[in-house]
This record gives C-alpha cells, structure tokens and sequence, in this order.
C-alpha cells in the first residue's frame, strides 16, 4: 500500500511540472580549451541600442577564445547576411578560418545563408542550448563594451558608435584577467604603440642583438606567450571548474529516457497569463541523441516531434507508474 501511493505520488503528471526541484542544478563544467589563436571564436549580437546618425542600431562582436582579441562592428541590422559578410572580412580575410564557430540559437544564426557560408570556408558551427549561454565566450565581452560605452557616451545615447575603435583599442591592449597577457601580445608577439608609448620610450634602433634576426625574435615571443597562455588557462579552467562543480551535481541521461524540461514562459496582461503562475516544467519528453555529456536532442514523447538540444541543467526527470521506483532519488527529483 504504502509503495503504491509512494509510487503514485512520483509519477503524477501535474506534480512534476509544478513543483520546484529542492536539489542542486545538474551539469558539470565541460571548459573549452583552446590550444591557439583563432580555433574557437564566439559571435553575438548586442540590442538594439539607438539608432545613430550613421543608421546603426547592433554591434556584431566576434571574440578568439585563446588570445581574447576582439573584432567589433558597428551594423544597421542583425540579420544573418551581415553576419556572414562580417565573418568573411572580420575573420576569415584576417585571421583565416576558425575551426569552431560558437553562437546562440538567434535567428541570424540558425539559418540556412549563414551555415552556408561558415561550412563553406571550412569551420565547424556549434550552437549553445537555449536558456545556457554560458558556452559563448562573448556574452561577458557583451557586458564589457557596453559598460565601456555607458562610460564614454554619458547621454549622447546615439553617438556610441563613434566610440567602438578607441574601446576596441583599450580591451586589445589592456592584459586580460585570464591570460595576464594583452590580445595584442598573444597575437602579435608585441605590443601595439600609443603615441604616449613613442614618446616616453627608447628608441631601439640599431639596439637588437645581431645574433638574432627579428623574425626569429617575433617567433620565439609569440611562442613564449602561447606557452605562458595555455598554462595559465589551463590552471583557470581548473580554478573555474572547481569551484562551479561545487554547486552543481552530476547527472546523466540515457537514449530513451523520460525528462521534463523547464519551462521560461512570459506574462501577458492582454491574456490574463501570469509567469508565475505557470507550470514550472514541460514534458515529457523523450532523449533521443546524446550530443555531449551535457547536451540532450529531445523529441515530444506522445509525437515524436523534434524538441531541440537542452543543457542538463535545464532537465529533470520524468516518472511514470512503471519508473518510478526505480530510481531512489525520485521522491526528490
């Protein structure tokens, strides 16, 4: 008796999608560890902002994971034409083909034009899962520009992309937090001048060691901040997941698996729909394809119908009469 309304109570439908779950979040910390300039890239779009008097209401960021240099681009639109154009003269006309491509699920994004164009040129494209974006290396540039904008534009709000390239030029030169090295160095192997550094600094003209030659020089200083870089992202990246591992739980589903997924609805007056009074999950679903050891592809389970790629930790999961006893944690789930 006690089994049955024990097993009841777990696999009702209604209790499942409305109760919060009291357990940490699932999902380990999975980093990305570039090994050299320009084999992971990020892209984002920031706003719309006001409009300027040049037309442009986006800013197009593409960030390299490994050196942390910065492309930016002040656009009219945030389509997915732009971003193709600016990918193949930002980056690949610049810094060649990335292997890996990250975005967001955007529409820009996801359409046929711009993987189109990406597949063409010989990087792979892969895309967070929605309501995770912690993958995309950008979303923290994102909040970077627009803190440097606020400072600079004061209330000239449609002015700010006058700005960008003296922005851009302090973020490539300034030593980042996780490499303790410039963009600039990590890139180019020096660092770039300012007029205050041509004129406080020495000339070294005529000074170099003639035993070394300065394509030698320029060889062996970006090799010394490549290795420098991947220590110190390497210690970062275990710093990172330490600490983030400590307040999360790992979890794993198995192909054919039962999970309910959370839900983000919005509130709507004009309906009398209220977020807060909404389910807190959706489901079931079924897990189809394991994409990574924290990305799930899910298919509606009474249709089949193709669901999307979830994070784990947006995923709980889903007890029926036949399943419920048998997982110990399903009371808590």
């Amino acid at each position: 008796m006690n089994s049955d309304v024990k097993k009841y109570v777990v696999s009702c439908r209604s209790c499942q999608v409305t109760k919060p779950t009291q357990r940490k979040p699932a999902g380990l910390m999975v980093p990305i560890q570039p090994q050299r300039p320009w084999e992971y890239t990020g892209v984002d779009y920031i706003g719309p902002l006001p409009r300027t008097q040049r037309g442009n209401a986006y800013i197009l960021v593409f960030v390299d994971y490994f050196s942390k240099w910065i492309e930016v681009s002040a656009v009219r639109e945030a389509t997915a034409r732009v971003a193709a154009n600016k990918f193949i003269t930002d980056i690949f006309a610049q810094h060649g083909s990335p292997k890996y491509l990250i975005s967001d699920r955007g529409t820009p994004f996801i359409s046929e034009l711009f993987e189109h164009v990406v597949s063409t040129l010989g990087t792979e494209h892969r895309m967070t899962t929605a309501y995770h974006p912690q993958t995309n290396a950008t979303e923290r540039v994102n909040r970077t520009l627009k803190t440097a904008i606020r400072a600079y534009i004061e209330d000239k709000h449609t002015s700010w992309d006058k700005y960008l390239p003296q922005i851009c030029f302090a973020l490539r030169t300034a030593p980042h937090e996780s490499t303790s090295l410039s963009p600039a160095m990590m890139l180019y192997g020096r660092e770039l001048d300012t007029p205050l550094d041509l004129i406080t600094q020495p000339s070294w003209e005529g000074m170099d060691d003639p035993e070394t030659n300065y394509p030698d020089h320029l060889r062996a200083s970006i090799q010394d901040a490549h290795d420098h870089a991947r220590t110190v992202l390497t210690e970062s990246h275990r710093r990172r997941k330490h600490y983030y591992d400590l307040r999360r739980r790992p979890v794993s589903f198995k192909v054919g698996d039962l999970v309910r997924a959370k839900s983000h609805p919005k509130s709507d007056a004009s309906s009398n729909f209220s977020a807060k009074l909404a389910p807190l999950y959706q489901g079931p679903y079924r897990v189809y394809k394991k994409m990574s050891d924290v990305n799930y592809y899910l298919t509606k389970a009474d249709t089949g119908e193709k669901a999307g790629v979830f994070h784990v930790a947006n995923l709980q999961p889903f007890y029926t009469w036949a399943t419920a006893s048998s997982n110990k944690h399903a009371p808590q789930a």
